[in-house]
C-alpha cells in the first residue's frame, strides 16, 4: 500500500525557532532541515514535501499571507492527500478561518499546526504538535482544522484560549473533529472525504474594523471609526446582542453612510439573538447583520471575504448569515 502524501507548507512561528545554546536566546532557525530532523519516523510513514512560503511570526501575518497560503494549495492540490499549514499560534485563528472561506469544498484536510516553544525544546511542543498534525491531514476529514496536542478543531472554531502546551486552542462553542487521546477517535459532526471540485476564492477586503462596546465607550471613539470609512465593521456586543441605546444614534449614522455592521458575542460560549428583548428590534430595523455564534476572529475573517464576493448589501447579509463552512449554528 502506497505511503499517504502530505504537504507541509511552512510559514513560521515559534516552531521554527531554535534556542541558541550558547546564549539562550530563541533566534529564527537558518534551515528547514531541523524541523526534517525532528520527525524521522513520520518520513517512513508518510511521504512528505517541504514548501517554505514565509518565515515570520504570527503577529506579522497579514491576508495577503493568507492568499498566498491558499493560492500555494490550490497549485499542487492534486498531489497530495493532505496539507499541513505550520504557522505561529498567536493568529492561527484568523488563519485558519479564512482558509476555510478561501478553501471551499475540500475533499482532503488542511491542518493548521505551530507550537509555543522552538521545536529543539526538549520539553517543547513543537515535534508532538507536528506529528498530530500530520497524522490528522491523513484521516478521513476533509476541511479546515486546528490541531495542537490531541484534539483536531474546526478551524472557523478554533480559538486560542491559553499559553499553554496542555491546551493552547480550544473550540468553546463547538465539539473536536477529531481525538488522539486513545487511539484515533474520528466524531461523526466532521466533513468527510469524498470528491468534490475545489472552489479556491482566496480574496479578502481589509478595511474591515472591529469595535468592542465597553461601559462608556467615547463617542470621539464611535466618530473616528465612522471617520475612517470602514467598507464593514464587527460589532462585539454584550451577551445576546445588547447595547446601549444611546449608540443608536451612532448606528443610524453608520446605515446612512452604507457600512455593514455583523455583530456578535463578547461572551465565550454565547450567541445573538436579536429577537430575545424589545429593544433589540431596533438593531434589525436599523439592518444589523447577526453573527450568530460566531467568534469575533471568523467573524472578522469572514466579513472581509464576503465583501469582496457580495455584490449588493442584501448578498452579503445572505452570506454572513448562513454557515458556508460549518461557521456558526443555522
Amino acid at each position: 500500500m502506497p505511503r499517504a502524501k502530505v504537504a507541509i507548507l511552512y510559514v513560521g512561528g515559534s516552531i521554527g525557532m531554535v534556542v541558541n545554546n550558547k546564549t539562550g536566546r530563541i533566534e529564527p532557525m537558518e534551515s528547514l532541515s531541523l524541523i526534517h530532523r525532528a520527525i524521522p519516523e513520520m518520513q517512513r510513514e508518510v511521504s512528505l514535501q517541504f514548501y517554505s512560503l514565509e518565515n515570520i511570526g504570527s503577529s506579522e501575518v497579514t491576508p495577503e499571507h493568507w492568499v498566498d497560503i491558499a493560492e500555494k494549495i490550490r497549485e499542487i492540490y492534486n498531489h497530495f492527500d493532505g496539507f499541513v499549514v505550520i504557522h505561529g499560534t498567536n493568529t492561527m485563528s484568523y488563519t485558519a478561518a479564512a482558509l476555510s472561506f478561501a478553501l471551499q469544498n475540500l475533499s482532503k484536510p488542511v491542518v493548521c499546526t505551530g507550537a509555543l516553544l522552538p521545536i529543539n525544546e526538549l520539553a517543547g511542543d513543537g515535534r508532538m504538535n507536528l506529528i498530530f498534525a500530520i497524522r490528522a491531514a491523513q484521516l478521513d476529514l476533509a476541511e479546515v482544522c486546528v490541531s495542537l496536542g490531541p484534539k483536531v478543531l474546526r478551524g472557523t472554531r478554533a480559538k486560542k484560549v491559553e499559553d499553554s502546551l496542555m491546551q493552547t486552542f480550544d473550540s468553546p462553542r463547538f465539539p473536536a473533529l477529531a481525538d488522539f487521546s486513545t487511539g484515533v477517535h474520528l466524531h461523526p459532526w466532521r466533513l468527510v472525504r469524498r470528491k468534490r471540485t475545489l472552489l479556491c476564492r482566496p480574496t479578502f477586503d481589509t478595511n474591515v474594523i472591529v469595535v468592542t462596546l465597553t461601559p462608556g465607550i467615547s463617542d470621539a471613539y464611535l466618530h473616528a471609526v465612522l471617520a475612517a470609512k470602514p467598507h464593514g465593521i464587527v460589532l462585539r456586543a454584550y451577551g445576546p446582542g445588547m447595547l446601549p441605546e444611546r449608540l443608536f444614534p451612532w448606528l443610524r449614522e453608520v446605515k446612512h453612510a452604507g457600512i455593514p455592521v455583523v455583530i456578535i458575542s463578547q461572551t465565550l460560549r454565547g450567541a445573538i439573538d436579536l429577537h430575545r428583548f424589545r429593544k433589540q428590534l431596533t438593531l434589525e430595523e436599523l439592518g444589523i447583520i447577526s453573527g450568530k455564534n460566531m467568534s469575533f476572529e471568523c467573524a472578522t475573517a469572514k466579513l472581509m471575504w464576503a465583501l469582496k464576493q457580495a455584490k449588493t448589501p442584501l448578498r452579503l447579509r445572505e452570506l454572513m448569515e448562513r454557515s458556508l463552512v460549518g461557521e456558526l449554528d443555522e
